[in-house]
């Protein structure tokens, strides 16, 4: 069997993804299928382009607003369900004592592999009920996080997450198959 290279971290070494903070998260659709939401670009609503989510992408959309009431210490912020991938804002609140959570901190990987397995286990009963012919994979493995670290950047990349579909033509993944 060939032996497969080496996947390279796009983590931070040595640093503590449980740490209070916020965390820009961009998580992708397996092989970047356009399976999460369509975009209206028609050029005569230029100015108020919107995504339309699939049943899939209502499914994380439900999910992700949840990841706050599942953790007494994470909030969510901006976030934009694209065709095939999702951008949002996570922030880890510094724990506090006495509040009758568990003492080991909230890692930032563990919240996204909830995620993405709540995603995936109601996407797969969605499939069972409808009787669809479709995989139940829906993530490409791993995840993309960049540590904001002052008030302007945090700012940007909410800008940044509120204008992605604006800018979806010029998107190196789009391929042009999920408009309408």
């Amino acid at each position: 069997m060939p032996q497969l290279p080496n996947r390279k971290s796009n983590r931070l070494s040595n640093y503590d993804y449980s740490n209070a903070g916020a965390y820009f998260i961009t998580i992708c659709s397996k092989d970047r299928k356009n399976i999460f939401s369509k975009i209206n670009n028609a050029p005569a609503v230029l100015n108020s382009i919107k995504t339309k989510l699939t049943d899939l992408g209502n499914i994380i959309d439900k999910q992700w607003r949840d990841i706050s009431n599942q953790y007494d210490n994470v909030d969510i912020d901006e976030f934009i369900i694209m065709p095939n991938h999702i951008h949002g804002i996570i922030i880890i609140n510094k724990r506090t004592v006495g509040t009758g959570a568990s003492p080991v901190p909230t890692a930032l990987s563990k919240i996204i592999d909830a995620f993405k397995s709540k995603c995936s286990m109601e996407y797969l009963k969605y499939i069972k009920e409808n009787k669809l012919n479709a995989s139940g994979q829906i993530w490409q493995r791993s995840f993309y996080d960049h540590v904001i670290r002052n008030a302007k950047s945090f700012h940007k990349i909410r800008e940044y997450i509120m204008n992605n579909p604006l800018n979806w033509d010029k998107d190196k993944n789009n391929i042009n198959e999920n408009r309408y």
